[in-house]
């Protein structure tokens, strides 16, 4: 399970969600380096919760944002958040209970789920979110 690296790719020139973006996948990646270090699965547990905690702060400011430009793509987009959550949520209570642990396949998920969110979905925002704001900006009497 290989790192994700940083690069202009993923980011949407919005640089408050660039910067959230930039330290969910530093969390990933912690995850990911302690997972291959095979640390303790409580403390595997205990970075997953981080991440989790940190994507739920991420997924109310962009969707705030969203909001606050009129997004079309805001109903959908929370769907997506929402589903991250409530999977994610469900895993974390079957690893509390020691029913599962944190597996290769886990980490393959929220990688793909992470890169593939910022690439489709919050790429489609980003170009939206620029032309919202640009329009804002013409329409303001001087």
């Amino acid at each position: 399970m290989s790192a994700i690296v940083w690069n202009e790719s993923l980011e949407l020139g919005l640089p408050q969600i660039d910067e959230q973006h930039r330290r969910l996948v530093d969390r990933y990646n912690e995850l990911a380096a302690a997972y291959r270090r095979r640390e303790p699965d409580a403390e595997l547990a205990r970075r997953l919760g981080v991440l989790l905690d940190c994507t739920a702060a991420h997924f109310a400011s962009e969707e705030a944002l969203m909001a606050e430009l009129g997004y079309d793509g805001l109903d959908e987009h929370r769907e997506e958040h929402q589903d991250l959550l409530q999977r994610v949520g469900r895993f974390q209570i079957v690893l509390a209970e020691g029913r599962q642990t944190i597996t290769l396949p886990v980490l393959q998920y929220l990688q793909h789920w992470l890169l593939g969110h910022l690439r489709g979905a919050d790429g489609e925002f980003g170009k939206a979110a620029r032309r919202l704001a640009a329009h804002a900006l013409v329409a303001q009497p001087v």
